[in-house]
């Protein structure tokens, strides 16, 4: 027997929402409570070290120059890998041809890049922007590649015995075709790559988000760590709440409001 489940409403979702992050908080404060703080610090020594970081100015800046590193490296892992998508899903042999780079890129540990990075241009913060482009457009690259490929011929087909313009056919089959899973990979690579320039900025720079986690670290700060994680956390969720989740929506019902019948009556 197959049981139908009805979409929660908004305020049902958000309670629930609600109470899986109490539920997470009381448990750390519970794992927390018996472990000195130097070990594991609980949430209201966390709140603590983010009040006191703010207020000495050791947040805020950090965290923009992390963030900067990040959009410069995601816009670059953008341009080339939709471009380098388009390309291979019209031109069967460019696909082909760069296939293995793709393979190799993606079994490339981002450490790995890192250190080949450290090695090029030195412990500079062009290596953050490098790994972050390196790690992320083989996901782009991919999603843009099969997205393209599985738009439905016989939409276009449709259009063009409609003799509907090139132009139209952009705007009301591909682009609602592909944007959907396109703007789900940037969501993942974004995600992704602030990660990795924390990680990047740990080894490499002494600027940034991640350097100051190392500082932290070696100070015995453990509550000054968890503090800037909880940060960054909170930062990428609202990026995706306010930004990349209603993107992804207007897309999506863009593409289910651009029926061919109704498109071409």
């Amino acid at each position: 027997m197959i049981r139908t489940t009805r979409r929660a409403s908004t305020p049902v979702r958000l309670i629930v929402m609600i109470l899986g992050l109490l539920t997470a908080i009381t448990a750390w404060w519970w794992v927390a409570s018996s472990q000195p703080a130097y070990v594991l610090p609980g949430p209201a020594d966390t709140w603590s070290a983010v009040v006191s970081q703010a207020r000495e100015g050791h947040l805020w800046g950090p965290l923009a120059t992390t963030l900067l590193r990040t959009v410069i490296g995601m816009a670059i892992a953008i341009v080339v890998g939709l471009a380098w998508g388009a390309v291979c899903a019209v031109e069967r042999w460019v696909d082909l041809f760069t296939k293995s780079w793709l393979s190799l890129l993606m079994a490339v540990p981002p450490i790995v890049i890192v250190v080949i990075g450290m090695l090029g241009f030195g412990p500079d913060a062009k290596v953050v922007v490098l790994v972050i482009v390196l790690v992320t457009i083989p996901l782009l690259t991919t999603t843009c590649r099969d997205a393209i490929a599985g738009v439905d011929l016989d939409l276009l087909e449709m259009a063009h015995v409609f003799g509907r313009s090139s132009m139209w056919r952009w705007c009301h089959v591909i682009v609602p075709s592909v944007a959907p899973p396109v703007l789900s990979a940037v969501t993942v690579a974004a995600g992704q790559s602030i990660r990795i320039a924390v990680m990047a900025e740990l080894l490499v720079t002494s600027t940034g988000l991640g350097a100051q986690m190392q500082r932290a670290r070696v100070n015995l700060d453990t509550a000054d760590v968890f503090a800037q994680a909880v940060v960054l956390a909170l930062v990428a969720l609202g990026i995706d709440a306010i930004v990349l989740t209603p993107l992804r929506n207007r897309m999506a019902r863009m593409g289910s409001n651009s029926s061919t019948t109704k498109g071409m009556q």
